[in-house]
C-alpha cells in the first residue's frame, strides 16, 4: 500500500487540530498552498482561519500572496497563496 504524505494523511479527520497539522505540514515543504489546494487536497474548507491561527497563536511566518487559478470546471478565480518563510510573523508581507 502506498504511504500518504503527512499533509494528505487522514483527510477525513476534520477536527481543527488535524486541519492545522495538515496545513502546516504542507507548508513546510518547499512550496506554496493555494486556497483550492487546501480545500480539494487537504480537506480544509476555511484555510484562511487556520492560517490566522498559525500566525497569531503559533507565530509562524506565513505570508499571503494572490494568484489566479482555475477551479475544477476551468473557470479562473483570484485565490490566495500561502507561503511559509523563516522567522516569526511580524505582520502583512514583511518578509
Amino acid at each position: 500500500m502506498k504511504k500518504k504524505s503527512p499533509s494528505t494523511a487522514n483527510t477525513r479527520d476534520i477536527s481543527l487540530a488535524a486541519q492545522r497539522t495538515r496545513l502546516f505540514e504542507a507548508l513546510k515543504r518547499p512550496n506554496y498552498i493555494t486556497t483550492f489546494y487546501a480545500r480539494h487536497k487537504l480537506n480544509i474548507m476555511a484555510p484562511a482561519a487556520i492560517v490566522v491561527e498559525l500566525r497569531h497563536v503559533y507565530g509562524w511566518n506565513i505570508q499571503t500572496l494572490w494568484c489566479y487559478e482555475n477551479d475544477p470546471e476551468g473557470r479562473p478565480h483570484r485565490v490566495t497563496e500561502y507561503v511559509l518563510f523563516y522567522g516569526k510573523y511580524k505582520g502583512r508581507n514583511h518578509v
